[in-house]
């Protein structure tokens, strides 16, 4: 039965796959994982979105509300930065020998140097196309990073059936929601560059002097909480409901990332790991690429949709946004 199936409708299905991962560049396996995710009508809540936890930052100055959001968007903004100019360091697999991990032939002075200075320069200097093969010399991989390009500017997009997943390259904004109030900022000057973090701290100040919004208010957010052909029904609404409904709608999907403000801070480590994952659902936009909550006593996290990529991208601008805003000053209002 082994050899009938290698022979026939086996080796075709081989070929189809090497054909199909030749013709794009990224797995074969991406398309299909994707559309696993995009056709799956589950809320996304729970089912699908996790959320990674910051450490606290030792600095009792750095951990009010107002400055640990503005700390953290602005270390997000920086990583942004550093990844869209292309001098994040790629993602790589050392295997400390050469040649692929040999360790052997000509090459083997190169054994153990994977990732240091002249690794870096060496490829650096090569063709896109070709670094893969100087990397493999020193016995190193290059990972994937494909994924990356979906961790900023955006969304998932509800639609009957099967999601569509929408980017916004021109975008320089990011979301604030508050309750059931939302908040457009730059964080972005035209010129691409980082708006200083003293100018985000005077913002987020300013949107926590305001009045919180009654419970009673409707709130919008619940919404991307529901199963996801109805969330895509009840957003068609919304968008006929008249042109600034779909201008609020866009301003949501184009920002960079979505932050949340909690009012609430839990104390009891699975209330506050709770309240990171889902809390009430009213202050949340689950459909956002990533979202970074902060909660009223300073705690953090990112909570992200998982159709556009696993946790590798988010964990990377997870560990190195956690770095940064740990070594960034405490900030002043500008």
């Amino acid at each position: 039965m082994m050899d009938e199936f290698t022979k026939g409708v086996g080796s075709k299905l081989h070929q189809s796959i090497v054909d199909r991962d030749k013709s794009q560049y990224s797995s074969y396996i991406s398309k299909p994982w994707f559309d696993m995710y995009l056709e799956c009508r589950t809320p996304l809540m729970l089912n699908i979105n996790p959320q990674i936890t910051f450490i606290p930052d030792p600095n009792p100055a750095k951990m009010n509300q107002a400055t640990r959001a503005a700390t953290l968007i602005w270390s997000t903004a920086r990583f942004y930065r550093t990844l869209m100019d292309g001098q994040l360091e790629p993602d790589m697999f050392h295997t400390k020998a050469c040649m692929g991990g040999s360790g052997e032939g000509f090459f083997r002075f190169l054994n153990g140097r994977g990732g240091d200075d002249t690794f870096k320069a060496f490829c650096a200097r090569l063709p896109r196309k070709y670094a893969f093969y100087g990397a493999y010399v020193y016995g190193t991989y290059p990972l994937d990073m494909s994924q990356y390009s979906g961790l900023f500017q955006s969304t998932r997009i509800p639609r009957v059936g099967k999601d569509e997943l929408r980017k916004f390259p021109d975008s320089r904004h990011i979301v604030i929601q508050r309750g059931a109030d939302f908040y457009k900022l730059d964080i972005l000057r035209e010129d691409g560059s980082v708006v200083p973090g003293g100018e985000i701290l005077h913002e987020i100040q300013a949107i926590l002097a305001r009045p919180l919004p009654p419970p009673s208010q409707p709130a919008v957010g619940v919404l991307t909480s529901l199963e996801r052909d109805a969330w895509a029904r009840a957003r068609e609404a919304l968008v006929a409901g008249g042109p600034a409904n779909a201008e609020a709608l866009d301003d949501v999907d184009s920002a960079i990332f979505a932050v949340c403000l909690e009012d609430k801070a839990p104390v009891a480590l699975l209330e506050a790991q709770r309240n990171m994952l889902h809390g009430d659902g009213r202050n949340r936009w689950f459909d956002k690429s990533f979202q970074l909550i902060v909660s009223a006593d300073g705690r953090a996290a990112v909570s992200f949709e998982h159709s556009w990529g696993d946790g590798v991208a988010v964990l990377r601008y997870f560990n190195e946004a956690c770095e940064d805003a740990l070594e960034a000053p405490v900030l002043s209002p500008v």
